[in-house]
């Protein structure tokens, strides 16, 4: 699959920063914290916990290359003293190895592209510090309009064939109770796991395929062939116009789920 789009991932960030938002409205933050920014994508969400931490440290990690190439492009225009605190590296985020090194572990739309969360979330619960907290955030838009056309668009003949062989990175989302067991089974104290749902204002659904486009219609565009693109973007569209009601403006609900937990502070 080809490699992220930052520009384009970026072009909807004021949507994408609102659940950043609800985070940083209840994640205590101190002047010395370690804090590990698991998919950190282009930087953004990475410097912004540096300024909250005025003597910590931050380290955004990712497994895109241009995501990280960005990130740094960021990092560089930054002040000095700034600059130091923030450090980004190019690594796969399910196999976070350090160990009790990290006082907040932060990570914002990622986990859904991973297999495997109960293994995943115990190694993050292995890198933190005691005491320290772990906040998560993933869509959880299966059933959203856009999704569903979309999964229907890809079962039928005229594109199954192509796409049978794709292999989604990412999987519907368990629901928050699912969460609650397996964090509490991992040694979480103070779980709290919920959706929340985000209200878009969209121009039209044309909009709504562009914001896909950076993610979840990336592994389909990557399976077709270059010359078939416009065209599976265009009928992908005009079902959009159909199932929406509309061509013009609209509003796109967004759920995501968040996912909070404290590592004790004697384990």
């Amino acid at each position: 699959m080809s490699d992220w789009e930052p520009e384009l991932y970026n072009r909807f960030r004021r949507y994408r920063a609102e659940p950043v938002a609800h985070i940083l409205e209840r994640l205590p933050i101190g002047e010395r914290e370690t804090i590990a920014d698991l998919g950190c994508g282009p930087g953004d969400n990475t410097v912004e916990l540096a300024r909250r931490t005025a003597r910590g440290t931050v380290r955004g990690i990712d497994s895109s290359r241009a995501m990280i190439d960005a990130a740094e492009k960021l990092r560089a225009g930054l002040p000095a003293d700034l600059r130091a605190r923030l450090a980004f590296d190019l690594g796969d985020i399910s196999c976070l190895d350090s160990l009790a090194r990290y006082s907040i572990i932060f990570s914002n739309a990622a986990l859904q592209w991973l297999r495997a969360h109960s293994e995943v979330l115990a190694r993050w619960f292995v890198a933190l510090a005691a005491g320290g907290v772990l906040a998560v955030q993933m869509p959880a838009n299966e059933s959203e309009t856009a999704k569903a056309e979309l999964s229907r668009l890809v079962r039928e003949p005229r594109w199954a064939g192509l796409l049978g062989s794709v292999n989604r990175p990412f999987s519907e989302v368990p629901p928050p109770e699912h969460y609650r067991r397996v964090m509490g089974e991992i040694g979480f104290t103070e779980i709290d796991c919920y959706y929340r749902t985000f209200h878009h204002p969209m121009n039209s659904p044309r909009e709504v395929v562009q914001w896909y486009r950076s993610t979840g219609l990336r592994p389909y565009l990557a399976g077709l062939p270059a010359e078939r693109h416009d065209e599976f973007l265009s009928e992908y569209e005009a079902r959009l116009e159909r199932a929406y009601g509309t061509g013009g403006a609209m509003i796109f609900d967004f759920k995501r789920i968040f996912l909070w937990g404290r590592k004790p502070a004697v384990v």
